[in-house]
């Protein structure tokens, strides 16, 4: 679990930065995707492949943004959807803040053990 537990409130005032990182990210990780399937594709055509250097600064910016979300200490669950967890405490125990990408404010929490089925509203804490 990480050191920094957020509250509802710095949760939510991350927000506006984690949004457009998450797009951001998975924009260029399906772009880095295509890249990797086109530059094989050239290969096997003709055996120069040609594009690496796309793909390579693909990748450079996905690690960027992975690096981002490890600075803030959130944990991404899944990226197509944009699911990620904030760690939080309640009650002396740790719990895991949920939000998704398109979700206007973080309005869920589960216990650390238990995964996004078990998400509770934050009127719940």
């Amino acid at each position: 679990m990480a050191s920094k537990r957020y509250t509802v409130a710095e949760a939510n005032a991350l927000l506006p930065y984690l949004a457009p990182t998450l797009v951001e990210l998975r924009e260029k990780f399906e772009a880095a995707q295509q890249a990797k399937e086109d530059v094989a594709e050239t290969a096997s055509g003709n055996g120069h492949a040609t594009g690496g250097g796309r793909e390579n600064a693909l990748l450079a910016r996905v690690q960027e943004l992975l690096e981002r979300l490890e600075e803030w200490e959130v944990t991404l669950r899944d990226l197509e959807s944009g699911l990620v967890d904030f760690p939080a405490e309640r009650e002396g125990e740790e719990i895991l803040l949920c939000w998704r990408l398109g979700e206007p404010e973080v309005e869920w929490w589960h216990p650390a053990d238990e995964g996004f089925a078990g998400r509770r509203p934050i009127s719940e804490l």
